[in-house]
């Protein structure tokens, strides 16, 4: 009970704090990063953001020979965009149509199927930046900007049943 009366309080204090920075009716409105403003990109509209990736962001350190061990194995093979950030992605494939049993025999009565994930991934496009409308204006500068999309990968494969579709007669 004591500890919720403690959170109240700290939550409490934050709002307190957060509005009390603010004078009544004015807004605030959030600063734009450098770098940031309108443009446009095959003729629609669009905000450039600020991004700034850390070069020396650690990522966890993978599990050894998963890949290898699993009863529906795989290895991986990378493909290369240079329009894509991150421009190296690994695909896993699977290496058997069927799953291993413990005894490492293949089990043709199960399916080695992709796992699948959908990622965000940055495209760089060409376009005008600062554009407003449909006119083209001089003095607008060209150049390469990034517009974020999404791709699917294959992470890892799995054991699955067989999809069993009775036929009609």
């Amino acid at each position: 009970m004591l500890l919720v009366m403690v959170f109240r309080g700290l939550l409490v204090m934050g709002l307190i704090m957060s509005l009390d920075g603010r004078k009544k009716g004015q807004k605030t409105k959030p600063k734009a990063a450098k770098g940031s403003g309108p443009v446009k990109v095959f003729g629609q509209r669009g905000m450039t953001v600020g991004l700034f990736l850390d070069p020396n962001l650690k990522t966890a350190v993978p599990v050894l020979h998963i890949a290898s061990r699993s009863l529906s194995p795989w290895t991986y093979s990378e493909t290369y965009d240079e329009t894509r950030v991150p421009q190296h992605l690994s695909q896993a494939q699977c290496q058997r149509s069927g799953c291993l049993t413990p005894d490492g025999e293949e089990d043709m009565g199960l399916e080695s199927k992709p796992i699948i994930h959908q990622t965000l991934v940055l495209r760089r496009v060409q376009g005008e930046k600062g554009s407003s409308g449909g006119r083209k204006k001089k003095g607008k500068k060209k150049g390469y900007f990034y517009k974020l999309d999404s791709e699917i990968v294959n992470v890892g494969c799995t054991c699955v049943r067989p999809s069993i579709f009775p036929q009609k007669q």
